[in-house]
Protein backbone atom coordinates (compact mmCIF):
# COMPACT_ATOMS: atom_id res chain seq x y z
CA UNK A 1 0.00 0.00 0.00
CA UNK A 2 0.97 3.14 -0.71
CA UNK A 3 0.04 6.88 0.02
CA UNK A 4 -2.62 8.18 -2.43
CA UNK A 5 -0.69 10.57 -4.68
CA UNK A 6 -2.18 13.77 -5.58
CA UNK A 7 -2.64 15.03 -9.31
CA UNK A 8 0.32 16.24 -10.88
CA UNK A 9 1.50 17.89 -14.34
CA UNK A 10 0.92 15.73 -17.25
CA UNK A 11 4.75 16.05 -18.77
CA UNK A 12 4.57 16.70 -22.62
CA UNK A 13 6.35 15.04 -24.89
CA UNK A 14 8.62 17.27 -27.97
CA UNK A 15 9.37 15.37 -30.71
CA UNK A 16 10.71 16.34 -34.29
CA UNK A 17 11.17 14.09 -37.24
CA UNK A 18 11.42 13.81 -40.92
CA UNK A 19 8.97 11.76 -43.19
CA UNK A 20 10.52 10.97 -46.40
CA UNK A 21 8.06 10.09 -49.39
CA UNK A 22 9.99 7.07 -51.08
CA UNK A 23 12.85 7.59 -53.24
CA UNK A 24 13.34 10.96 -51.70
CA UNK A 25 16.35 12.48 -50.74
CA UNK A 26 17.27 14.27 -47.49
CA UNK A 27 19.10 17.61 -48.44
CA UNK A 28 19.60 19.31 -45.70
CA UNK A 29 19.01 18.37 -41.56
CA UNK A 30 17.24 20.81 -38.95
CA UNK A 31 18.66 21.38 -35.51
CA UNK A 32 16.02 21.33 -32.79
CA UNK A 33 16.42 21.36 -29.02
CA UNK A 34 14.13 21.96 -26.21
CA UNK A 35 13.67 22.86 -22.40
CA UNK A 36 10.84 21.60 -20.30
CA UNK A 37 9.82 23.46 -16.97
CA UNK A 38 7.77 21.92 -14.26
CA UNK A 39 5.37 24.78 -12.88
CA UNK A 40 5.51 24.39 -9.22
CA UNK A 41 7.07 21.17 -7.25
CA UNK A 42 3.93 19.15 -6.58
CA UNK A 43 1.85 20.63 -9.55
CA UNK A 44 -1.36 21.46 -9.72
CA UNK A 45 -4.77 20.45 -7.63
CA UNK A 46 -8.21 21.42 -7.13
CA UNK A 47 -9.37 23.43 -3.72
CA UNK A 48 -9.36 21.22 -0.37
CA UNK A 49 -7.59 18.14 -2.32
CA UNK A 50 -8.01 15.39 -0.35
CA UNK A 51 -4.73 14.67 1.27
CA UNK A 52 -3.33 12.77 4.16
CA UNK A 53 0.05 14.60 6.32
CA UNK A 54 2.46 13.56 8.71
CA UNK A 55 5.19 15.22 11.10
CA UNK A 56 8.70 13.71 11.24
CA UNK A 57 9.46 16.58 14.09
CA UNK A 58 8.52 14.54 17.54
CA UNK A 59 5.23 16.15 18.67
CA UNK A 60 3.36 14.70 20.89
CA UNK A 61 0.39 16.94 21.77
CA UNK A 62 -1.14 19.88 19.34
CA UNK A 63 -0.22 22.38 21.98
CA UNK A 64 3.32 22.79 20.22
CA UNK A 65 3.59 23.91 16.46
CA UNK A 66 3.37 20.88 14.17
CA UNK A 67 5.29 20.84 11.25
CA UNK A 68 2.99 19.18 8.80
CA UNK A 69 4.86 17.69 5.71
CA UNK A 70 3.66 15.78 2.79
CA UNK A 71 5.19 12.27 2.38
CA UNK A 72 3.49 10.79 -0.35
CA UNK A 73 6.60 9.23 -2.48
CA UNK A 74 8.12 6.03 -3.03
CA UNK A 75 10.96 7.24 -0.57
CA UNK A 76 9.02 9.06 1.57
CA UNK A 77 10.22 11.29 4.71
CA UNK A 78 12.69 10.42 7.75
CA UNK A 79 11.97 10.47 11.11
CA UNK A 80 14.53 12.98 12.69
CA UNK A 81 16.60 11.58 15.30
CA UNK A 82 18.59 12.90 18.23
CA UNK A 83 21.75 11.69 18.65
CA UNK A 84 20.83 8.91 22.07
CA UNK A 85 18.07 7.00 19.61
CA UNK A 86 20.34 7.35 16.61
CA UNK A 87 23.29 5.43 19.07
CA UNK A 88 20.28 3.14 20.26
CA UNK A 89 18.80 2.20 16.46
CA UNK A 90 22.39 1.56 15.01
CA UNK A 91 23.79 -0.76 18.55
CA UNK A 92 20.35 -2.89 18.84
CA UNK A 93 20.46 -6.16 21.49
CA UNK A 94 18.34 -8.80 22.05
CA UNK A 95 15.41 -7.10 24.28
CA UNK A 96 16.28 -3.44 23.08
CA UNK A 97 13.20 -1.60 21.69
CA UNK A 98 12.71 1.96 20.35
CA UNK A 99 9.79 4.21 20.03
CA UNK A 100 8.72 6.72 17.85
CA UNK A 101 5.71 9.06 17.60
CA UNK A 102 4.67 10.19 14.46
CA UNK A 103 1.67 13.06 14.58
CA UNK A 104 -0.81 12.30 11.50
CA UNK A 105 -3.65 14.22 10.25
CA UNK A 106 -6.21 14.55 7.34
CA UNK A 107 -5.69 18.32 5.90
CA UNK A 108 -8.74 17.83 3.66
CA UNK A 109 -11.94 20.24 4.11
CA UNK A 110 -14.30 17.87 1.94
CA UNK A 111 -13.71 14.30 2.75
CA UNK A 112 -13.18 12.29 5.88
CA UNK A 113 -10.86 10.01 5.71
CA UNK A 114 -10.14 6.29 6.81
CA UNK A 115 -6.77 5.49 7.97
CA UNK A 116 -4.69 2.38 7.83
CA UNK A 117 -1.03 1.59 9.07
CA UNK A 118 1.91 -1.10 7.38
CA UNK A 119 5.01 -1.58 7.98
CA UNK A 120 7.35 -2.46 5.17
CA UNK A 121 11.64 -2.71 4.35
CA UNK A 122 12.93 -0.05 2.16
CA UNK A 123 16.27 -0.79 0.73
CA UNK A 124 18.82 2.16 -0.50
CA UNK A 125 20.19 1.67 -4.20
CA UNK A 126 23.73 0.49 -2.93
CA UNK A 127 21.84 -2.35 -1.13
CA UNK A 128 20.48 -3.39 -4.09
CA UNK A 129 23.50 -3.93 -6.00
CA UNK A 130 24.73 -6.56 -2.61
CA UNK A 131 25.39 -10.22 -4.15
CA UNK A 132 27.49 -11.25 -1.26
CA UNK A 133 25.07 -14.24 0.29
CA UNK A 134 26.35 -13.96 3.46
CA UNK A 135 25.77 -10.47 3.70
CA UNK A 136 22.12 -11.05 2.64
CA UNK A 137 21.53 -14.30 4.51
CA UNK A 138 22.57 -11.79 7.76
CA UNK A 139 20.31 -8.62 6.81
CA UNK A 140 17.22 -11.10 6.45
CA UNK A 141 17.88 -12.65 9.76
CA UNK A 142 17.66 -9.39 11.39
CA UNK A 143 14.91 -8.09 9.66
CA UNK A 144 12.71 -10.96 10.48
CA UNK A 145 13.79 -10.68 14.18
CA UNK A 146 12.47 -6.98 14.44
CA UNK A 147 9.24 -6.98 16.38
CA UNK A 148 7.21 -4.16 15.12
CA UNK A 149 4.01 -3.03 16.91
CA UNK A 150 1.84 -0.17 17.13
CA UNK A 151 -0.62 2.65 19.38
CA UNK A 152 -2.95 5.29 18.10
CA UNK A 153 -3.89 7.69 21.12
CA UNK A 154 -4.69 11.42 21.42
CA UNK A 155 -2.37 11.15 24.41
CA UNK A 156 0.80 9.19 23.24
CA UNK A 157 2.55 10.21 26.57
CA UNK A 158 0.04 8.39 28.95
CA UNK A 159 -1.98 6.18 26.12
CA UNK A 160 0.60 4.61 25.03
CA UNK A 161 2.90 4.13 27.89
CA UNK A 162 2.32 0.82 28.90
CA UNK A 163 3.33 -2.63 26.62
CA UNK A 164 -0.07 -3.52 26.93
CA UNK A 165 -1.45 -0.43 25.00
CA UNK A 166 0.47 -1.59 21.88
CA UNK A 167 -0.44 -4.02 18.98
CA UNK A 168 0.55 -7.54 19.22
CA UNK A 169 4.12 -7.68 17.38
CA UNK A 170 4.42 -8.28 13.88
CA UNK A 171 7.76 -9.61 11.85
CA UNK A 172 8.40 -8.71 8.29
CA UNK A 173 9.72 -11.73 6.32
CA UNK A 174 12.31 -10.96 4.77
CA UNK A 175 14.16 -8.60 2.25
CA UNK A 176 12.27 -5.02 0.31
CA UNK A 177 12.03 -7.15 -2.84
CA UNK A 178 10.71 -10.17 -1.01
CA UNK A 179 7.96 -8.93 1.00
CA UNK A 180 4.41 -7.40 0.69
CA UNK A 181 4.26 -4.39 3.43
CA UNK A 182 2.80 -6.05 6.96
CA UNK A 183 -0.81 -5.02 7.33
CA UNK A 184 -1.10 -3.74 11.36
CA UNK A 185 -4.80 -3.10 11.55
CA UNK A 186 -7.80 -4.43 11.64
CA UNK A 187 -10.53 -1.53 10.83
CA UNK A 188 -9.32 1.39 9.30
CA UNK A 189 -9.79 4.16 11.84
CA UNK A 190 -11.98 7.22 10.71
CA UNK A 191 -10.23 10.68 10.57
CA UNK A 192 -12.66 13.60 10.65
CA UNK A 193 -12.72 16.14 7.77
CA UNK A 194 -10.30 19.37 8.61
CA UNK A 195 -12.55 22.46 9.34
CA UNK A 196 -9.97 24.88 7.68
CA UNK A 197 -9.09 26.46 10.78
CA UNK A 198 -7.89 24.75 13.85
CA UNK A 199 -6.60 21.04 13.63
CA UNK A 200 -8.50 18.88 16.02
CA UNK A 201 -7.68 15.63 18.05
CA UNK A 202 -9.19 12.32 16.76
CA UNK A 203 -11.50 11.88 19.75
CA UNK A 204 -13.24 8.75 18.75
CA UNK A 205 -13.85 10.00 14.71
CA UNK A 206 -14.72 14.10 15.61
CA UNK A 207 -11.51 15.29 14.94
CA UNK A 208 -8.62 15.04 12.00
CA UNK A 209 -5.31 14.26 13.93
CA UNK A 210 -4.09 11.77 15.82
CA UNK A 211 -0.56 10.17 17.23
CA UNK A 212 0.86 6.95 16.05
CA UNK A 213 3.88 5.73 18.92
CA UNK A 214 5.59 2.91 16.61
CA UNK A 215 7.47 0.31 18.49
CA UNK A 216 10.80 -0.94 17.15
CA UNK A 217 11.98 -4.02 18.82
CA UNK A 218 14.84 -6.71 18.88
CA UNK A 219 13.46 -10.10 19.62
CA UNK A 220 14.30 -11.63 23.16
CA UNK A 221 15.67 -14.82 21.63
CA UNK A 222 17.28 -12.53 18.82
CA UNK A 223 20.65 -14.43 18.57
CA UNK A 224 23.49 -11.35 17.33
CA UNK A 225 25.99 -14.11 15.93
CA UNK A 226 22.95 -14.76 13.12
CA UNK A 227 23.46 -11.12 12.18
CA UNK A 228 27.06 -10.85 11.65
CA UNK A 229 27.85 -8.32 8.59
CA UNK A 230 24.40 -7.48 7.90
CA UNK A 231 24.11 -4.07 6.35
CA UNK A 232 21.08 -1.83 8.48
CA UNK A 233 17.33 -2.72 8.34
CA UNK A 234 15.52 0.46 7.13
CA UNK A 235 11.47 0.38 8.16
CA UNK A 236 8.94 2.29 6.58
CA UNK A 237 5.46 2.91 8.50
CA UNK A 238 3.11 3.52 5.42
CA UNK A 239 -0.15 5.65 6.28
CA UNK A 240 -2.55 4.82 3.59
CA UNK A 241 -5.96 7.11 3.74
CA UNK A 242 -9.20 6.56 1.76
CA UNK A 243 -11.49 9.21 1.26
CA UNK A 244 -15.10 8.67 2.90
Amino acid sequence: MKFFERPGMKRGLLAAGAILGIFTLITAATLTDYANVNLGSNGFAPASDYNIQVSVSKETSLDSPISWVEGDTKAGVSFSDDEDVALAMQSMEPGNEIDFTIPVRNASEEWASTLSINFAEIQAAFEKEETDEEVLAAKEAFIKALELSYCMSDTPLTGCDDSSDFTSHESLNGEADKTEPVELIGDTVPLAAFDGDDDALYNSGEGNVTFVVVKVKLGDEANLEDFKGASDADIQVQFTGTAV
